[in-house]
């Protein structure tokens, strides 16, 4: 492929797939969604740090000092597990609800406290209270669609005008519970109906329907084929300058906390092979090695190359690469529109996938059990949000060196393309 091809396929990516890209980057719906994973992350994070501690990748003797000590621990462990993953959709509804709100320029916290109260309502919380499934994975879309359906039934009543309006002189925040008392009311009264509705008609409520109805969605998206597209729309859309990622995973996300819901619930009852291989740190540990493009490799051979530009970006790259932050080098080489790194910036990241995903599949490495902080350097990330895989921390060294591998040739291109400039 020459440079002018690359050329032709740069213009039309930046006329075709730029314009749906912005559109997607402005909704509404998903910049709430985002925004609700955002604020659920460290509660997840906290949550999953107790997972190498209550279940523990190697067995003990129950009868042995540290095996007592363990059984003593283990239950004071515990709360701190099941109160964040286990009420995550809770904390999704709220976020997701206040970050619409915002948008909509309505009371946020109100907002997001209608959001709460009405995906209780959908849940069903009442009847199964303490023990209600759709409070932590399970119920995360359930939370997004009550979330939804509340803000924009708020938004509406908001509009027509259809509400308790008081005058100026009244503080902000009692004029806003007034005001928002009929949306209030409405919503929870419907949601009462639609579930009452459903149980007559289908025995099911609105949870249970939607895990019904986006299961195919669920299967179909941890396959390696729903990888390989994902991964190949987030780095196009990055190589044009936009940020792919809030894009792609902003969509995964549901999907992600549900399987890593799934992968924790199988790893607490012994089943193996854990249910899930897509999760939010094989994306992260095995394809984002240094940043987007799995560039770490780029940063090591700029640090010993010929260019003075290189080797500057290089060590001004380094120590942000190593924490997955890779701007100064998308910026600085710059990668981003350069023809000469179309192919390997998008097809690294492929290439380790399709390794990763089959010996994962092939039981050569371990599932995910853990959301770690994407900002951990890849190899540990890689071991720890497998609890501890020491197996997991090589397939992210030997993603490293396959990575330099393939970008090599390209760089040893540009790098001349530079040092000929420069000697000018």
């Amino acid at each position: 492929m020459n440079i002018q091809f690359m050329n032709v396929a740069v213009t039309l990516i930046e006329q075709r797939v730029t314009p749906f890209a912005n559109m997607l980057t402005r909704n509404h719906h998903i910049t709430a969604m985002r925004d609700s994973f955002a604020l659920a992350m460290p509660f997840v994070i906290v949550g999953s740090l107790m997972v190498p501690l209550l279940f523990l990748p190697f067995s003990i003797n129950e009868l042995s000092f540290f095996g007592e000590c363990y059984q003593v621990i283990r239950p004071m462990l515990l709360p701190t597990f099941e109160v964040t993953i286990g009420l995550v959709a809770l904390i999704i509804a709220f976020g997701a609800s206040a970050s619409l709100a915002k948008q909509y320029q309505l009371p946020e916290r109100l907002s997001g406290l209608t959001g709460c109260l009405a995906f209780l309502m959908f849940i069903g919380f009442k009847e199964n209270a303490g023990t209600n499934i759709f409070l932590g994975g399970m119920g995360i879309f359930s939370a997004l669609i009550s979330s939804f359906y509340t803000i924009e039934m708020v938004r509406l009543f908001y509009r027509k005008g259809w509400c308790i309006r008081l005058p100026e002189e009244v503080p902000v925040m009692t004029r806003n519970s007034f005001q928002l008392l009929v949306p209030l009311l409405v919503i929870m009264l419907s949601i009462t109906v639609m579930n009452t509705g459903l149980k007559l008609t289908t025995g099911m409520i609105l949870p249970d329907l939607i895990s019904e109805a986006l299961r195919p969605l669920i299967i179909a998206s941890d396959t390696l084929t729903a990888l390989l597209i994902s991964l190949f729309i987030c780095n196009l859309l990055w190589f044009v300058g936009i940020h792919g990622a809030l894009i792609v995973t902003g969509i995964m996300n549901p999907f992600w906390m549900t399987y890593l819901f799934e992968n924790q619930q199988a790893l607490a009852r012994g089943i193996t092979p854990l249910p899930h291989i897509y999760l939010q740190g094989f994306w992260d540990f095995y394809l984002l090695i240094g940043g987007i493009g799995s560039t770490l490799p780029l940063v090591f051979m700029a640090m010993r190359s010929r260019s003075r530009q290189l080797k500057s970006v290089g060590k001004i790259g380094l120590i942000p690469s190593l924490f997955n932050i890779n701007e100064p080098i998308l910026f600085g080489f710059p990668i981003i529109l350069n023809p000469v790194f179309l192919i390997p910036f998008i097809f690294v990241p492929m290439v380790n996938a399709c390794i990763a995903w089959y010996l994962t599949h092939l039981g050569v490495l371990d599932r995910a059990v853990a959301m770690l902080p994407w900002s951990m350097p890849s190899p540990l990330g890689a071991a720890w949000s497998a609890n501890g895989s020491w197996k997991n921390l090589f397939m992210c060294m030997f993603a490293i060196f396959n990575s330099w591998m393939i970008y090599r040739p390209f760089f040893k291109v540009y790098e001349q393309q530079l040092t000929e400039i420069e000697s000018k």
